[in-house]
C-alpha cells in the first residue's frame, strides 16, 4: 500500500510516497515542489497542482495525508499556504484519493512521542523509521505525515 504525505506550502511543498510492507516503511519517492517569486501568483498555484497531479498519476497512492494549516502571525503567508492547500486538495479529489488531515502536534506525537518535538527530533525519527538520510525539513515533514497516516491506518485495519 502506498501512502502520500504532503507538507503544504506555497514556495515549497514537501511530498513523500511511502510503501508499507509488514512492519517496515520504504520511501518510494520524496522531495519538494518549489515555486519561485518571479512567477505569477496563479502560475505558482497551477505549478503546484500540475506537479502533484503528475506525481499522483505516476505512483498511484492508495491514500494520502496532509498537514492542517498552521496559523502563523504572518497572515499573508497563511493565506498563500491555504490557497496552496486548496489546489493540493483539488488534485487529490480529482484523482479519487481519500485523504486525512493531521495537526502538526498529532504527527510529532505519533512519530517522536512528543507533540512539541523540534525539527531535528522529527528528522532523526523519520530517518530511523525509513533508513533514509533526509536533510530537508519540508520533505522530512511530508515523510512524517505519511508515516503517521500509514501507521494509524495499519493499527485501525488490524482492529477491523
Amino acid at each position: 500500500m502506498i501512502t502520500l504525505g504532503i507538507d503544504p506550502g506555497f514556495a515549497r511543498c514537501g511530498y513523500a510516497f511511502i510503501e508499507a510492507k509488514n512492519s517496515a516503511y520504504k520511501i518510494v519517492d520524496s522531495g519538494l515542489i518549489e515555486t519561485f517569486q518571479n512567477q505569477e501568483y496563479n502560475q505558482r498555484l497551477s505549478f503546484i497542482y500540475t506537479q502533484l497531479d503528475e506525481l499522483i498519476k505516476k505512483y498511484k497512492p492508495n491514500n494520502a495525508a496532509i498537514e492542517e494549516l498552521f496559523f502563523s502571525k504572518n497572515t499573508k503567508t497563511a493565506i498563500k499556504v491555504a490557497e496552496a492547500r486548496g489546489v493540493i486538495i483539488l488534485a487529490l479529489t480529482l484523482n479519487n484519493i481519500e485523504f486525512q488531515e493531521y495537526k502538526p502536534k498529532e504527527v510529532k506525537s505519533q512519530i517522536t512521542g512528543n507533540g512539541n518535538a523540534n525539527k531535528d527530533a522529527m528528522m532523526k525519527m523519520v530517518n530511523l523509521f525509513t533508513g533514509s538520510n533526509i536533510i530537508q525539513d519540508d520533505t522530512a515533514d511530508a515523510v512524517a505525515i505519511a508515516l503517521a497516516h500509514a501507521s494509524r491506518n495499519r493499527i485501525f485495519n488490524d482492529i477491523k
